[in-house]
């Protein structure tokens, strides 16, 4: 038997990851790998990070599913190191697809993914998707309390799902390979404030270039330290879901707004600097907002100066008919809901040709 991890050369690698050298880390929701498995053993090892372990908080922990052919083989939260689970047990040599995708979002919790095979088995990267769309967001685009019909419940990574986000649905009607950045709570000039007072913790563009921000570790290493290489995985349209959280901050300061319309014009210019090839799609919606105004604004003031490719879009707001998931987030049905608008809106526009 040998030991080895998903890299670049064996694997196609899904959103923002990192390879130290002896696993590869899952940072962001959604983010994974898939490859070609041949052989006849193949074991996959689950590995949690230290500072969840440490912590001793389930809500905090890893989520991660593995499939094998399109059917789901591990679906679970990764409580501990070096979790190990047997995928493929034959005599004969055999082929299969092998995903790995992290549900649950990166400031809360990291995944390390390690294989063990047969000796002479082979892993190769599956074939990419033509289109990339990357996804910027907040709780919404996690897929936060997706897998909990209880609206009362609150945050656990056990409930969210990135693989039932209106994000990647929306990538999947589309034909397109998908990378997240989202960060519940998150706004572009405050994140989440229940009083008012303005949360500067929880404000995500000071981020967006690097490999990821958590509150965790991968084996020591510090993650925010590292620059995303854009270049790995050009998007050739960038959806920036962002407002619902600094709209609690603004409905208890009018001079808000337009605080927002400049910040969110420095976002956009920022995301086509990194993405300079990437058609730009602004959207809110899902959870009802009033910052849809000073959002246009900014688009208009960003495209004035620019000449960018801006899009605008927004999404029928969820009023309880398709249900919630935890804390009055969208349920799953929501987010079909949402992927199917959203997908419609691209194909209209011919966005993605």
């Amino acid at each position: 038997m040998k030991g080895m991890y998903p890299n670049n050369e064996n694997s196609k690698l899904m959103g923002r990851v990192y390879a130290d050298g002896s696993q590869l880390w899952l940072t962001q929701s959604g983010s994974g790998c898939e490859f070609i498995f041949k052989g006849r053993q193949l074991e996959i090892i689950l590995s949690c990070d230290d500072d969840s372990i440490k912590e001793d908080h389930f809500r905090n922990m890893p989520r991660v599913c593995v499939k094998a052919d399109g059917r789901t083989r591990i679906k679970k939260v990764v409580e501990s190191k070096d979790e190990r689970y047997a995928l493929i047990t034959s005599d004969e040599p055999v082929e299969a697809v092998i995903s790995v995708s992290k549900l649950s979002e990166a400031a809360f919790s990291l995944c390390g993914v390690k294989v063990v095979t047969d000796d002479e088995a082979v892993m190769l990267p599956f074939s990419e998707k033509p289109k990339r769309i990357g996804f910027i967001g907040d709780s919404i685009t996690c897929g936060y309390g997706v897998d909990d019909s209880n609206s009362h419940s609150e945050f656990s990574t056990e409930a969210e799902n990135a693989l039932k986000s209106y994000a990647v649905k929306c990538a999947d009607i589309l034909g397109a390979e998908y990378s997240l950045f989202a960060y519940s709570g998150y706004g572009v000039i405050s994140g989440w404030t229940a009083d008012g007072t303005r949360n500067t913790r929880e404000v995500l563009p000071k981020h967006y270039e690097k490999l990821c921000h958590s509150y965790k570790t991968a084996d020591g290493t510090d993650l925010d330290r590292i620059a995303w290489d854009f270049s790995s995985q050009t998007e050739d349209i960038v959806v920036i879901n962002l407002g619902t959280n600094d709209q609690s901050f603004c409905r208890f300061h009018e001079e808000g707004y337009a605080e927002f319309e400049d910040a969110y014009a420095e976002l956009l210019e920022m995301v086509h600097r990194c993405q300079p090839d990437a058609k730009l799609i602004s959207c809110i919606g899902i959870i009802p907002v009033e910052i849809g105004e000073s959002m246009h604004k900014a688009v208009e003031r960003f495209v004035d100066i620019s000449g960018a490719e801006v899009y605008e879009f927004r999404f029928t707001p969820q009023n309880g008919w398709l249900g919630y998931g935890s804390d009055w987030h969208p349920s799953a049905e929501t987010h079909e809901y949402a992927a199917e608008e959203l997908a419609e809106f691209i194909r209209v526009n011919r966005i993605l040709e």
